[in-house]
């Protein structure tokens, strides 16, 4: 298994996480298909639209980590990548994009670059031994897709923190080493 990089920053906040509900600049033939005239995965088909991130200028990553995923030989490894993090209400909601690295090039959905497993990332709290199950009423489908080397997002929600909870760890999904010490938001 692949150990983890962990990359601390900044992150833009989306304002929308089911996306804003604008048309892609691909061609028509091309938005149908998920692809635009110079053959690129749009927004739609990667999910990116869904997640409501803006592919123009993608949030720069909070944590990483890199797994190599079981049951498809065409894909060596998928970074995970956790984009934003924020409050919404009752909830924390968090973006994630997904890169497989392989051969070939015909597109793969996210269960695929996840080794044909569901994304349910878990954060976990040490200091009480908790654990924060996504919500998987609000979480993307697996269905996005992009060829190997081209982004795929997701979005999902967790239960708030306790009070006094500055910092979790993360599971991005099931098998990954943990990335620690995600701070959560206020």
């Amino acid at each position: 298994m692949a150990g983890a990089t962990v990359l601390l920053g900044g992150c833009s906040l989306v304002e929308d996480a089911t996306g804003s509900g604008e048309e892609s600049s691909a061609s028509s033939e091309g938005s149908a298909a998920g692809e635009s005239a110079d053959g690129s995965v749009t927004g739609d088909e990667s999910g990116a639209k869904q997640a409501g991130i803006d592919l123009e200028n993608p949030p720069k990553p909070i944590a990483e980590v890199t797994v190599r995923p079981s049951g498809d030989d065409d894909i060596d490894s998928t970074k995970i990548e956790l984009l934003e993090l924020r409050r919404d209400d009752n909830v924390m909601l968090a973006t994630f994009r997904l890169t497989g690295d392989g051969r070939g090039n015909e597109s793969k959905t996210m269960s695929r670059l996840l080794g044909y497993s569901s994304f349910e990332p878990v954060f976990i709290d040490m200091d009480k031994l908790e654990k924060y199950s996504n919500v998987s009423d609000l979480t993307s489908s697996n269905n996005a897709k992009a060829p190997l080397g081209e982004p795929v997002y997701a979005f999902t929600a967790f239960p708030l923190p306790r009070d006094g909870v500055t910092s979790m760890n993360l599971q991005m999904t099931r098998g990954a080493p943990t990335v620690d010490d995600i701070p959560m938001p206020e």
